[in-house]
């Protein structure tokens, strides 16, 4: 896959995408080894899964500040930084020798990641300046696959020892920042700043993004109640889901080159008919037509959504990271609520709510685009690459 990091190798290309892999590794692996932990640390089941609930509270809730904070030093300086502080925090949970211990250090490893992570995408960015569709897509496949393969490797690990996946990821995640590239500085010739969107464009697309990802996880939270219920087999069905997220995060770069919006639109649509066809002619064919589909669609809207907000305002990268990472546990959350208040009706229920949420939040983005669209000066590209001055370097006035 091509680059032009600056003095851009395989290891440099590779550190980002395989340092989220490794965090997002040290963040999921205790969901699949709770009996293990609760076991070694002498508690219940539910004391233990407070660690994963405590890590997730404190990456959604420190991403903004910490990254607002971390904008004003060097990126990758702070990036590296960040993702030791990730490994030793990961080493000391996984060191705990008792439950209190071990919430303690995983809300410290969730604040480290809640830095960690807005930072990588800020770099990637900004080390790819020219092609931030690609790097935010290449990026975002080491957290699909971190999904896909690294928490399965990391529950059958824990059965030898619940210790050993939490520090062997985080020892990965030392590892692979270390190699980090170095952003790409301006050309020479340009001399005035990018014009930006203001501070509630941000916070509007950010919104969409959380609503469409609580419209997604209201169906996918509930994904294997629903397959179980047509009598087809879980594992199967999520493992068509999970390759179809990383088969559309590894061809999102180019999709997401242009017209971002637009098409993110399409996606949600697509996403919500899908949705809407499995919970009202529910059948085995539409549950994995549309387990498919919408693995597809999360794969795809990522990078969509997240490169629009970095072109938006490139001068605040970390920041806008940050909001991203808000967004995405804000929806995961929301979701999984919503999605619990309507089991009670149906099985395919959560997929019907799902799908409004979804047609919400692509109204919204359709809203939005149109405000976008209204605001290029007359002449200029008619793409949203023009709209918001990406690779051309012209904006709108």
């Amino acid at each position: 896959m091509p680059s032009n990091t600056l003095g851009a190798g395989p290891l440099s290309a590779a550190a980002l995408p395989l340092a989220l892999f490794f965090a997002v590794t040290v963040e999921m692996a205790p969901a699949g080894a709770l009996a293990h932990i609760a076991a070694a640390l002498h508690t219940d089941i539910g004391s233990a899964a407070a660690g994963s609930s405590i890590y997730a509270l404190s990456t959604a809730f420190l991403a903004l500040p910490l990254a607002g904070f971390a904008q004003r030093f060097d990126l990758r300086n702070a990036t590296i930084i960040a993702g030791l502080s990730f490994t030793v925090l990961g080493l000391a949970a996984a060191a705990a020798p008792g439950l209190t211990g071990y919430l303690a250090f995983r809300a410290l490893n969730g604040t480290a990641h809640a830095a960690f992570f807005p930072l990588v995408l800020a770099l990637a960015a900004a080390a790819a300046p020219r092609n931030t569709a690609q790097a935010v897509a290449r990026v975002l496949l080491g957290n699909g696959l971190a999904l896909a393969l690294g928490v399965p490797a990391a529950e059958a690990l824990a059965a030898l020892d619940w210790r050993l996946p939490l520090a062997l990821a985080s020892l990965g995640v030392a590892a692979a920042v270390s190699f980090a590239p170095h952003p790409v500085p301006q050309e020479g010739g340009i001399t005035e700043k990018p014009a930006e969107r203001s501070p509630a464009g941000i916070v509007w697309l950010a919104a969409l993004f959380a609503l469409a990802l609580a419209g997604h996880f209201a169906y996918y939270t509930f994904l294997a109640a629903a397959v179980e219920a047509q009598g087809l087999p879980a594992a199967l069905v999520l493992s068509l889901y999970g390759a179809a997220v990383i088969a559309a995060t590894a061809f999102s770069g180019p999709i997401a080159r242009q017209n971002r919006l637009g098409r993110a639109v399409a996606v949600i649509a697509i996403e919500s008919l899908v949705l809407a066809a499995m919970a009202t002619v529910p059948g085995p064919a539409t549950t994995i037509i549309a387990a498919v589909t919408a693995g597809a669609c999360f794969g795809f809207l990522p990078t969509l959504i997240q490169t629009e907000m970095l072109e938006q305002a490139p001068q605040h990268r970390a920041l806008v990271s940050g909001a991203a990472v808000v967004a995405f546990n804000t929806g995961i959350a929301v979701g999984a609520v919503s999605g619990a208040t309507v089991t009670g009706f149906s099985t395919n229920a959560p997929s019907l709510l799902g799908s409004a949420l979804l047609v919400l939040s692509a109204v919204g983005l359709a809203t939005a685009r149109t405000f976008a669209r209204k605001q290029i000066v007359p002449g200029t590209q008619d793409s949203d690459e023009a709209e918001l001055g990406t690779a051309s370097g012209q904006y709108a006035n």
